[in-house]
Parts: structure tokens; C-alpha cells; sequence
């Protein structure tokens, strides 16, 4: 995986890229597989991604907006890359949990990030996203 290397990486990003090399990466997007991105919260600018993967900034601040109110996520559903997904479970506070047909998408807000993961027909939706929240956990649990 290629990552462009930033000299105004903050503490909690360094950290980040670190879990991301020894863990995420080879546990969750290579094992699942699936594609992942995690975005600061506040700022929504990107920390890491999978190779290729990336949201559009009204892409991101779309989904920023239907964890703050869920009733949008389920009235608009969320796009990644272009790609429509109707929400399925929005609950406001964790996350978002979104379908297109056979392909899901999952969203994990924790304090200050936003993952972001979508997988295919491959991986079974339910396996994602029980691995995303579990992350999501592991941050919070951390301060993150």
C-alpha cells in the first residue's frame, strides 16, 4: 500500500498509521476483504486509505452530517465514489449500516475518527461491520 507521506501528521494520526500497518491493514482489509478509510472527525480530512480508495468531499461531509442526524442518512442514503447505499441502520451516536444491493458499506464513529469500509459480494455484510465496530470499540476504549 502506498501512502503519500505529510509532514503535518499529528500525534493522534501517527498513531493511527501505525494500528493501520500492524493491524487493520493485514487483520481486517486484507483478511476480510474489503476497503477502508478513516478520516478525522472534526476536520474530515483523510489519515489512510486502501489503495484507490477515497470519498469526495461532499461524499464525506454527507456522511459526517447522517451520523449527526440520522434521519437524513435514512431519508438520502450515503454515496461512496459515486455509488448510492440505502441506509439500513443509522443510529446516530456509533454508526451507520448501509446496503446496495449485495455490496455494504459501514460507517464507526468514535470521538475524533470516521472509518469508513465498504465490501463486496464476497464478504458477508454482517462479518464487516461486526469488525468495524469492534474497531471503532478498540478506539474508544483508547481515547480515540
Amino acid at each position: 500500500m502506498e501512502v503519500a507521506m505529510r509532514t503535518d501528521v499529528t500525534l493522534r494520526e501517527e498513531y493511527v498509521l501505525k494500528l493501520w500497518y500492524t493491524y487493520i491493514n493485514e487483520n481486517l482489509v486484507q483478511s476480510t476483504p474489503c476497503k477502508a478509510a478513516i478520516y478525522d472527525a472534526c476536520s474530515l480530512r483523510l489519515i489512510i486509505a486502501s489503495d484507490g480508495f477515497y470519498l469526495l468531499n461532499n461524499e464525506i461531509h454527507n456522511i459526517s452530517e447522517g451520523m449527526r442526524f440520522p434521519e437524513e442518512a435514512y431519508r438520502n442514503g450515503i454515496d461512496i465514489q459515486s455509488r448510492h447505499y440505502d441506509v439500513r441502520l443509522a443510529d446516530g451516536r456509533n454508526g451507520i449500516y448501509a446496503r446496495d444491493g449485495s455490496d455494504g458499506c459501514t460507517v464507526c464513529k468514535t470521538s475524533t475518527l470516521l472509518i469508513v469500509v465498504v465490501s463486496d459480494q464476497k464478504v458477508k455484510s454482517e462479518e464487516s461491520n461486526e469488525q468495524i465496530m469492534k474497531l471503532g470499540d478498540f478506539f474508544r476504549k483508547i481515547g480515540l
